[in-house]
Protein backbone atom coordinates (compact mmCIF):
# COMPACT_ATOMS: atom_id res chain seq x y z
CA UNK A 1 0.00 0.00 0.00
CA UNK A 2 0.89 3.11 -0.53
CA UNK A 3 2.04 5.86 1.76
CA UNK A 4 -0.56 6.88 4.57
CA UNK A 5 -1.02 10.49 2.92
CA UNK A 6 -2.14 8.99 -0.47
CA UNK A 7 -4.63 6.99 0.92
CA UNK A 8 -8.35 8.21 1.46
CA UNK A 9 -9.59 9.20 4.62
CA UNK A 10 -12.31 6.30 4.27
CA UNK A 11 -9.91 3.43 3.58
CA UNK A 12 -7.62 4.79 5.80
CA UNK A 13 -10.70 4.65 8.62
CA UNK A 14 -11.56 1.31 7.52
CA UNK A 15 -7.80 0.24 7.87
CA UNK A 16 -8.35 1.67 11.29
CA UNK A 17 -11.50 0.19 12.11
CA UNK A 18 -9.68 -3.30 10.87
CA UNK A 19 -6.22 -3.06 12.86
CA UNK A 20 -8.92 -2.40 15.77
CA UNK A 21 -10.66 -5.57 15.87
CA UNK A 22 -8.46 -7.91 14.66
CA UNK A 23 -5.52 -6.61 17.57
CA UNK A 24 -7.75 -6.57 19.97
CA UNK A 25 -10.87 -8.98 19.91
CA UNK A 26 -11.71 -12.59 19.10
CA UNK A 27 -13.60 -13.72 15.94
CA UNK A 28 -14.67 -16.87 14.46
CA UNK A 29 -15.77 -17.74 11.07
CA UNK A 30 -18.48 -19.95 10.59
CA UNK A 31 -22.23 -20.48 9.99
CA UNK A 32 -23.94 -20.58 12.91
CA UNK A 33 -27.13 -23.12 12.60
CA UNK A 34 -30.41 -23.28 15.62
CA UNK A 35 -31.34 -27.22 15.38
CA UNK A 36 -34.12 -29.40 17.46
CA UNK A 37 -33.63 -31.86 19.02
CA UNK A 38 -35.24 -34.86 21.28
CA UNK A 39 -33.24 -36.41 24.05
CA UNK A 40 -34.79 -39.60 24.57
CA UNK A 41 -36.21 -39.18 27.51
CA UNK A 42 -39.82 -40.89 28.47
CA UNK A 43 -41.51 -37.82 30.59
CA UNK A 44 -39.56 -34.81 28.40
CA UNK A 45 -41.15 -32.17 26.72
CA UNK A 46 -39.47 -32.92 23.95
CA UNK A 47 -41.23 -36.69 23.65
CA UNK A 48 -44.72 -34.34 23.29
CA UNK A 49 -43.27 -32.64 20.46
CA UNK A 50 -41.59 -29.21 22.35
CA UNK A 51 -38.00 -30.08 20.75
CA UNK A 52 -34.70 -28.86 22.52
CA UNK A 53 -33.12 -25.89 20.81
CA UNK A 54 -29.47 -26.38 20.31
CA UNK A 55 -27.08 -24.04 18.39
CA UNK A 56 -24.32 -25.31 16.03
CA UNK A 57 -21.23 -23.44 14.20
CA UNK A 58 -20.39 -25.01 10.84
CA UNK A 59 -17.46 -24.42 8.68
CA UNK A 60 -15.27 -26.14 6.01
CA UNK A 61 -11.48 -27.03 6.77
CA UNK A 62 -9.43 -28.74 4.31
CA UNK A 63 -12.46 -29.10 2.17
CA UNK A 64 -14.35 -31.37 4.44
CA UNK A 65 -17.53 -29.73 6.42
CA UNK A 66 -17.01 -29.42 10.69
CA UNK A 67 -19.80 -28.86 13.20
CA UNK A 68 -19.86 -28.36 16.51
CA UNK A 69 -22.25 -27.47 19.28
CA UNK A 70 -22.24 -24.62 20.91
CA UNK A 71 -22.74 -24.83 24.40
CA UNK A 72 -25.72 -22.58 25.59
CA UNK A 73 -23.48 -20.67 28.05
CA UNK A 74 -21.37 -19.68 24.96
CA UNK A 75 -24.07 -18.39 22.69
CA UNK A 76 -24.17 -15.02 22.92
CA UNK A 77 -19.86 -15.18 22.92
CA UNK A 78 -20.27 -17.15 19.97
CA UNK A 79 -22.82 -14.89 17.99
CA UNK A 80 -20.23 -11.70 19.32
CA UNK A 81 -17.40 -13.19 17.61
CA UNK A 82 -18.96 -14.46 14.47
CA UNK A 83 -20.67 -11.46 14.44
CA UNK A 84 -16.87 -9.60 14.51
CA UNK A 85 -15.90 -11.97 11.65
CA UNK A 86 -18.49 -11.19 9.53
CA UNK A 87 -17.74 -7.20 9.61
CA UNK A 88 -13.70 -8.28 9.47
CA UNK A 89 -14.37 -9.90 6.07
CA UNK A 90 -16.59 -6.83 5.05
CA UNK A 91 -14.10 -4.51 5.86
CA UNK A 92 -11.63 -6.18 3.99
CA UNK A 93 -13.17 -6.47 0.96
CA UNK A 94 -13.89 -2.44 1.15
CA UNK A 95 -10.13 -2.35 1.43
CA UNK A 96 -9.40 -4.46 -1.57
CA UNK A 97 -12.20 -2.79 -3.73
CA UNK A 98 -9.99 0.45 -3.08
CA UNK A 99 -6.87 -1.48 -4.47
CA UNK A 100 -8.88 -3.25 -7.10
CA UNK A 101 -8.74 0.91 -8.32
CA UNK A 102 -5.90 1.75 -8.16
CA UNK A 103 -3.43 -1.33 -9.42
CA UNK A 104 -2.49 0.97 -12.22
CA UNK A 105 -1.52 3.54 -10.36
Amino acid sequence: MDHRCNIPKDVRTTLSKLHQLIDQKRFIRGSLVYLKNTCGKENCKCAKGDRHVSLYIRQSLNGKPKTTLIPKKNWDKIKEMNNRYKEIQSLLEKVSAYEWEHIKD
